[in-house]
């Protein structure tokens, strides 16, 4: 990779721990940079500050479309055509528009450091050139599956209608901590820490995260009871004392649900979604509540907010 490149990457992910950020976030923007530097340098031999114009529009087609990019040899490789095997090549499979509107946030963001931090040294990066591009592209609605929010109203007669204190605690955790199906499963009674009443979340990508949940006194109450008589150092377990699967918890929260009486659209992800839109009343804050739910990006956050249930709130008030 181009020095200068490597220097400017490195500047970014340096930056990005300073935030701290999560590993998983930073280890995505690296992986998507590497990808967008190399296809640069294949393609343009240089360093990014040296762009063109259009750069951005045929990396967003490059990734859209998939392809293969050739690494430019220099002179003295071209004389010798039969040495083919020694170039590299950049291989790209077609990414659907999430995906690809990903990547190039990831690149908004990189340029949009490189313009605010080499702004006294000849306007090296005096544009962000990715601005206009990620909204170009549009995912149609009907390729949108939405996610309902689960109402208050909903939840409250959820949660009073649960006497099992097991179903109690996963219902709670899945309402205030936003919890995925595959880190609920694999919760351990030794991820809890009572004196900073955090939990260690096994989250994408194989990291620990440690999450100062809401509402962790009345939760962890719930999981000193249960550990009296745990045979397994999982919570939530099936009849082999080993951790329930992600489709058995599936199983298990559909039927509670359907048990009051909720809304037959209402899924596990929903409560993600009334954690997120609960956490950002509170809050006025995108990015904390991005951290809270471990997203890569605050884009992705904004669809778990409900803004309607917001509206009508505020109105009410």
């Amino acid at each position: 990779m181009n020095k200068k490149n490597q220097g400017w990457l490195q500047e970014f992910l340096d930056n990005c721990q300073r935030q701290n950020k999560s590993p998983h976030t930073i280890k995505n923007y690296r992986s998507d940079l590497e990808k967008y530097l190399t296809w640069y340098e294949y393609q343009f031999r240089g360093p990014i500050s040296q762009k063109n114009n259009d750069t951005i529009g045929r990396y967003k087609e490059f990734l859209l479309n998939g392809g293969e990019v050739n690494q430019r040899a220099h002179l003295f490789r071209r004389l010798f055509w039969f040495l083919k095997s020694e170039r590299k090549k950049l291989v790209q499979k077609p990414l659907g528009n999430n995906s690809a509107k990903r990547h190039l946030s990831t690149l908004k963001n990189f340029y949009e450091f490189l313009k605010q931090n080499h702004e006294d040294h000849s306007n090296l990066f005096s544009i962000n050139p990715v601005k206009e591009k990620i909204h170009s592209i549009k995912v149609k609605d009907i390729d949108i599956e939405h996610t309902p929010i689960l109402p208050y109203d909903q939840w409250r007669t959820l949660i009073e209608s649960t006497y099992r204190t097991r179903e109690r605690v996963i219902l709670q955790l899945l309402y205030w901590g936003g919890l995925r199906l595959s880190e609920l499963s694999g919760l351990r009674y030794n991820d809890f820490q009572a004196i900073r009443k955090t939990i260690t979340l096994r989250r994408k990508g194989g990291y620990r995260h440690e999450l100062k949940i809401q509402n962790f006194d009345e939760i962890f109450k719930n999981i000193q009871f249960m550990e009296q008589s745990a045979q397994s150092e999982y919570i939530f377990v099936n009849k082999s004392n080993r951790a329930i699967s992600t489709r058995s918890m599936y199983s298990l929260i559909k039927k509670l649900l359907l048990r009051s009486n909720c809304s037959t659209n209402i899924g596990p992800h929903s409560f993600r979604k009334a954690c997120a839109t609960n956490l950002y009343k509170r809050t006025k804050d995108l990015l904390f509540v991005r951290d809270y739910l471990n997203h890569s990006d605050a884009k992705v956050t904004q669809t778990y907010i409900d803004t309607n249930t917001l509206y009508l709130e505020h109105q009410v008030q």
